[in-house]
């Protein structure tokens, strides 16, 4: 049986974290899983561990934690693979929700409770995930599940900063979103989308999907969107009355906000988009802040494997 690395935040968010993990162990150890755990001691070290034991060759990797841990084993798996000319394809990835908003499992419905989803590992039941390369002028990391320009980026740097004073709950999302809308400036930029210019303007909100939730749950670009597809989606909402754009974020609650008239929403394989000014907006990635604009976010053309239910 091939060793798994289990990389672990033990910081992963909520004070019964630990907890849950002895249920998962326990799963782990009576099936007798071959795994390995390294644990993160700061921000991006994830994406550290997961280089290093790519390097070693290591090829089953368990990410948990939150949507951030992912999204960071995924950017070293991602690195490693552009460095040493090898495939994600030869790579797979479980992940065990010790998050708050666990947004990644909801696509492929992994659950939520900690000790299911062991077993789903134990199973090893496979599925595929296209791969999604995102370059700034410093850098290149791997969307797992979302992204987002202009507020959607906002939200989530005030969202953080409330994590960092010690605030815990999938609820903080929605509890900043209101004042991020309301206090939004907006930047002029330019989005292409497959070689052609889909808009031109001052952007309120981009949201953009490999994954389909966001927020602890929420939807906010096309229903029937997959991550094996070979496209991703997005939903553009241009400036506007700061009441208005409120009114309009208020439909993600009801799943419908790229229904709206005012929002542009397309698919595409590669996006790029750079500021028409000198004030560049921020740009999230599955819930982290890696730099701002001019961005590129494109598919790679290969898919990870991917543990499902």
């Amino acid at each position: 049986m091939e060793k798994w690395i289990l990389i672990m935040n033990p910081a992963a968010a909520t004070e019964t974290a630990g907890g849950n993990w002895a249920e998962a162990e326990k799963v782990f150890k009576e099936a007798g899983l071959d795994y390995e755990t390294r644990f993160t001691a700061h921000a991006g070290h994830a994406t550290e561990l997961a280089g290093e034991a790519a390097a070693q060759g290591f090829r089953r990797f368990i990410a948990a934690g939150g949507d951030g841990t992912v999204h960071e084993v995924m950017t070293g798996l991602l690195r490693h693979c552009d460095n040493a000319k090898v495939s994600m394809g030869e790579f797979t990835l479980a992940v065990l929700p010790l998050g708050t908003g666990n947004d990644w499992i909801r696509t492929p419905q992994i659950p939520a409770d900690v000790k299911k989803a062991a077993a789903c590992i134990v199973r090893g039941n496979i599925g595929k995930e296209d791969v999604v390369r995102v370059t700034f002028n410093d850098g290149v990391y791997c969307m797992a599940n979302i992204g987002g320009i202009g507020v959607d980026a906002i939200i989530c740097i005030n969202t953080n900063n409330l994590k960092k004073k010690g605030h815990k709950g999938g609820f903080l999302y929605s509890l900043v979103a209101p004042y991020s809308f309301l206090s939004k400036k907006f930047y002029p930029v330019e989005i292409v989308l497959d070689g052609e210019t889909a808009y031109s303007g001052k952007l309120f909100t981009a949201v953009i999907g490999n994954g389909v939730y966001r927020g602890g749950g929420l939807k906010q670009t096309e229903e029937g969107s997959a991550w094996n597809d070979g496209l991703m989606e997005i939903s553009i909402m241009p400036a506007m009355n700061h009441i208005k754009g409120l009114m309009t974020s208020l439909h993600m609650l009801k799943d419908d906000f790229a229904a709206q008239p005012s929002i542009i929403s397309k698919r595409f394989k590669k996006m790029t988009v750079k500021p028409l000014g000198p004030k560049a907006d921020s740009v999230e990635i599955d819930g982290e802040i890696p730099g701002t604009l001019p961005v590129t976010v494109e598919l790679t053309g290969e898919q990870i494997n991917i543990i499902v239910p």
